[in-house]
């Protein structure tokens, strides 16, 4: 009889983005520049029809090493599992990363639930030692920063 167990082997992959500029990927070192490399990855056709989830992975010199979407939502809500996106984190061996979730509804203001699942996050980088730099909301027209607000 053969035995049917399969283990999984676990791949980090690469691929190039021709589209996207280096100057949004060098030295994140601010929300602003945080903005503008969420954007630069985000499905912009999508920003105020649905809710979706990413996360940008960076080295020690806050220079990007990846960006992963984690997750695509409803009209008001998306469902994030940190295993995840913390997992993409040790596979990339990022030193520090940031998230960033939109509302398309155009409201900034962060919701009961934005809150709590910033907790939650910061606490799981917080036991991997994988620092969290900020969580960003995006809508068409601007961002909330977590950090910049004192929310984390």
């Amino acid at each position: 009889m053969q035995n049917k167990f399969i283990a999984h082997e676990l791949r980090l992959s690469y691929h190039k983005n021709d589209k996207l500029s280096v100057s949004h990927f060098s030295s994140v070192n601010n929300s602003r520049k945080m903005e503008n490399a969420f954007r630069a990855v985000w499905n912009s056709n999508e920003i105020d029809i649905r809710e979706s989830f990413y996360a940008i992975y960076f080295n020690s010199k806050l220079d990007v090493v990846g960006y992963h979407k984690i997750a695509d939502g409803g009209l008001d809500m998306v469902m994030v599992d940190i295993r995840l996106l913390m997992s993409c984190a040790l596979l990339a061996n990022s030193t520090r990363f940031a998230v960033a979730h939109n509302h398309p509804s155009g409201n900034l203001i962060p919701s009961e639930a934005d809150r709590q699942l910033t907790k939650k996050i910061a606490a799981a980088s917080h036991l991997l030692d994988i620092q969290i730099l900020d969580h960003i909301i995006l809508t068409d027209i601007g961002y909330y920063s977590f950090r910049d607000n004192g929310d984390l």
